[in-house]
């Protein structure tokens, strides 16, 4: 089976995964207001059978430090960790909690907040086999200072079913300045 191996700082910290997996799905989040630390979350669904899915999750929510290194590794293995959570989606308990957020949600809409706009100090270093890492990083002013395009990849011999990398951070009028465009 398919599995997404995860290290963090060179040890182990997952490998997510089942045999009867439809999705496995990595959530890294980061906040640049400094207050907020950045997070991972790993879950997914399962196919039980007879059109029944269910939740999994075998992180809900690890908080990483500044300097942390992730590794992530698309691997085939016979095992792989069992999730922490894993809940029929037609379950009474499942249907319970959804119909418990929708009251919630009606209410108590969300309402927006005003957020002071912060440039994100962000780096991501890729490499794709043995090919020499692929870097973008923004600058102090929150443009974008060097990135590669999946076409880039491809040549070089890598040619995945799915992949999506984007990293992006950009003052909208100055970015339709410099292209001449419309849109942002």
């Amino acid at each position: 089976m398919q599995a997404l191996e995860v290290r963090c700082n060179g040890l182990p910290v997952v490998t997510a995964g089942a045999a009867d997996s439809l999705l496995v799905s990595l959530h890294l989040t980061t906040l640049v207001d400094g207050e907020h630390p950045a997070t991972l979350r790993i879950g997914g669904m399962r196919d039980l059978g007879n059109e029944r899915q269910s939740h999994t999750l075998w992180i809900e929510e690890m908080v990483l430090a500044e300097g942390d290194e992730l590794r992530l590794t698309l691997v085939s293995v016979d095992e792989a960790t069992l999730p922490t959570e894993d809940g029929a989606a037609d379950s009474e308990e499942h249907l319970a909690e959804q119909a418990d957020y929708e009251k919630e949600l009606a209410a108590n809409p969300p309402q927006p907040t005003k957020l002071e706009r912060r440039r994100p100090n962000a780096s991501l270093q890729l490499s794709v086999g043995a090919e020499p890492f692929i870097v973008a990083g923004f600058g102090s002013d929150g443009e974008l200072l060097s990135g590669c395009h999946l076409e880039q990849l491809e040549s070089g011999g890598f040619s995945p079913q799915s992949f999506e990398l984007l990293m992006r951070a950009s003052d909208c009028k100055k970015r339709r300045k410099k292209t001449g465009s419309k849109a942002a």
